[in-house]
């Protein structure tokens, strides 16, 4: 089967994607393993995507999923294992084989958990991988944050602005950049705890407390997971890409080293990862495919 355009990937930057090159007239399908709207069907609320005050993460993408079907967007359950590229790009799943003059990597990335028991049961909550998406939701209570990085500092910072206390809680020492770390300083109800880990999260419904490895007990509503992401990018080894720290290196035309193959959301490296981020790369990267058409 022969497209203009393959997507690989139907969270919010693939969907985005495949509806500015629709409406350009641009033959597209998406190619999705699971179901459309990745890690958005993870989320509960959602009040920082412009145009809903709230709105679930499964309805939100499901409003995306309709209007770009609406237009005429396939969006294929399938998954694809390899791309390679010689005139053109071939685009091989379990189940087919595309050829496509372009390709959009939209697989997004997964956030490393902690790997504790009850953790998947605590999703939403108490349990978030996203300070900026969730702290709202703890104003005024007791949180945790693990890590150590310019991104786990970073949203502690952003959770001393709404939370009580936000422990910061790291195996080793600070890994952070020296600004981030006079930020942290300070702040009055930032507490860093080195030398730790969380060892045992306590929970009925919701969460409690959790105990770290050197046996203290933190009663605290939030706990915040931010030790990074994984990225998928095994289907792509035969193209040589470059990338940076695992993600896929674009330009800012979302174009990555190799000619015809675009990387949009979470799966390129950047400074923000955000749904509406995520959005604005797929239409990016669609308006440039429009551009050499």
């Amino acid at each position: 089967m022969k497209y203009k355009c393959v997507i690989v990937g139907a969270g919010p930057a693939g969907m985005n994607a495949a509806l500015y090159l629709k409406r350009a007239g641009i033959e597209v399908i998406v190619i999705e393993k699971d179901a459309p709207g990745g890690e958005m069907l993870k989320t509960s609320d959602i009040e920082n995507y412009l145009g809903f005050n709230k709105i679930d993460g499964g309805e939100l993408a499901l409003k995306m999923s309709q209007q770009i079907k609406s237009l005429g967007v396939d969006i294929v359950k399938d998954e694809v294992i390899k791309v390679s590229k010689q005139d053109k790009f071939e685009i091989e799943t379990k189940k087919d084989v595309y050829l496509a003059d372009y390709v959009i990597v939209a697989t997004g990335r997964t956030p490393r958990k902690l790997h504790l028991l009850g953790e998947d049961e605590l999703l939403n909550r108490g349990i978030s991988y996203c300070a900026v998406c969730d702290g709202g939701f703890y104003r005024g209570e007791d949180v945790a944050i693990v890590g150590g990085g310019d991104s786990a500092l970073t949203e502690a910072l952003y959770l001393s602005d709404l939370c009580n206390k936000v422990y910061v809680l790291v195996r080793k020492d600070l890994r952070a950049n020296e600004i981030l770390k006079a930020r942290i300083k300070e702040k009055d109800n930032i507490i860093v705890l080195k030398n730790v880990q969380v060892e045992k999260l306590g929970y009925e419904d919701k969460l409690s407390h959790i105990i770290l490895s050197n046996g203290e007990r933190l009663s605290i509503k939030g706990l915040f997971v931010a030790i990074g992401g994984e990225v998928r990018l095994d289907f792509l080894k035969d193209l040589n890409l470059e990338c940076i720290n695992g993600y896929i290196k674009t330009d800012d035309r979302m174009e990555s080293s190799i000619k015809g193959l675009y990387a949009v959301g979470d799966v390129r490296f950047k400074d923000f990862y955000q749904i509406i981020t995520a959005a604005s790369d797929g239409a990016i990267a669609a308006l440039s495919i429009r551009e050499d058409v």
